[in-house]
């Protein structure tokens, strides 16, 4: 059984952080320099967000961001976890984590944003309670895009595209 938990960043996670977030966006199909992933950290850190790095059985194997759009910080903004670490329970527990840490300040409610295209995402937060449907975000654009599907909601037909990759 794995014993995970979240810790606050400090500077000590530094490079381990840098790398996890290279990784992070890598799998949103975008290349970030070290300079843009310290650039995550710092805007990550600063008032209003919480970068959590998780650990496993005492090791860094991941980061939680959480931020807030108003006065809270109850955004499930990014979680990651490296890849041979996956499919063991780390993200789950990690969120349960940051979902305790939300309920002990009080707070009702914990929001995230997930793409269509991101089933395995989609799995994963509905099996842990992100049931209720409250925003749809929607985006027009001029660059061509490769359909992955459709959603149908209302009646109107959507279409679903994996972000970031054309």
């Amino acid at each position: 059984m794995n014993k995970v938990e979240l810790k606050l960043y400090e500077n000590a996670y530094k490079e381990t952080m840098l790398e996890d977030i290279a990784a992070f966006w890598s799998t949103h199909y975008q290349t970030v320099t070290p300079a843009q992933a310290a650039g995550n950290i710092e805007e990550w850190t600063s008032e209003g967000h919480a970068l959590y790095a998780i650990f496993s059985n005492g090791l860094e194997v991941g980061f939680l961001h959480m931020g807030s759009r108003g006065d809270a910080c109850d955004w499930l903004e990014e979680v990651f976890v490296r890849e041979d670490f996956r499919r063991q329970g780390i993200g789950s527990t990690a969120i349960e984590a940051a979902w305790a840490m939300l309920r002990e300040k009080g707070l009702e409610t914990m929001y995230l944003e997930v793409v269509p295209a991101n089933e395995g995402a989609i799995r994963l937060y509905h099996r842990l309670g992100f049931t209720n449907l409250n925003t749809l975000t929607l985006n027009r654009s001029v660059k061509e895009k490769r359909q992955l599907g459709t959603q149908n909601i209302g009646g109107l037909e959507f279409r679903t595209y994996r972000p970031n990759n054309g």
